[in-house]
């Protein structure tokens, strides 16, 4: 983790890394991996092998807060400017339970002071917005996107089998422990 206490001054910068494993530019194309790099700089930068295209003041994070313990928090990621031939991508990509990393970087002027981890979770929503300006006949759009941390993710997920034939028969095909399950569904057993 990086010290900043010996430090008058420092800028951070958000950098974002969303992995959409459905992604498709038209209704008629063929699904492909695409990885989106951006980031709230001024100018692309390149992290490991990754350059991240600058969008500045276009992209927005929500705060979060510093805690010891692990939290389920969500946040929102918010494109601006989006350019309205942009929205069919969108639309057609399945962006729901797309991957989310989210670094940050600190700078002490043009000094790199260190990167470290900000967030990292999965799409769990998303919402479109459009601005429509009726002066100057032109729209603004907006991408909302609910990212939801891996700790809710795993809040959420429901495990474990069911206590009958076809569920055993699914994991162990050759064992017949529960076949007598249904048999003696509701009898009363005395101990």
């Amino acid at each position: 983790m990086t010290t900043l206490t010996s430090y008058t001054s420092v800028k951070t910068n958000l950098f974002v890394k969303l992995v959409v494993t459905q992604y498709r530019t038209t209704s008629t194309a063929a699904f492909a991996v695409q990885t989106l790099l951006f980031t709230d700089s001024d100018a692309a930068v390149t992290i490991g092998s990754d350059t991240y295209t600058p969008l500045g003041e276009f992209l927005n994070v929500t705060p979060t807060t510093s805690e010891l313990r692990p939290t389920s928090d969500q946040i929102t990621l918010t494109l601006s400017g989006v350019p309205t031939a942009s929205i069919p991508e969108v639309l057609f990509s399945k962006i729901k339970g797309s991957k989310v990393e989210i670094r940050r970087q600190f700078r002490d002027g043009n000094n790199l002071l260190g990167t470290q981890g900000y967030f990292f979770g999965r799409v769990n929503n998303f919402s479109l917005q459009e601005d429509y300006s009726v002066e100057e006949r032109s729209a603004t759009n907006i991408i909302l996107l609910e990212c939801a941390n891996y700790l809710s993710i795993l809040n959420d997920k429901i495990s474990g089998r069911l206590t009958n034939p076809n569920s055993n028969k699914r994991f162990f095909p050759n064992d017949t422990g529960m076949d007598r399950v249904p048999i003696i569904k509701g009898t009363k057993l005395d101990f």
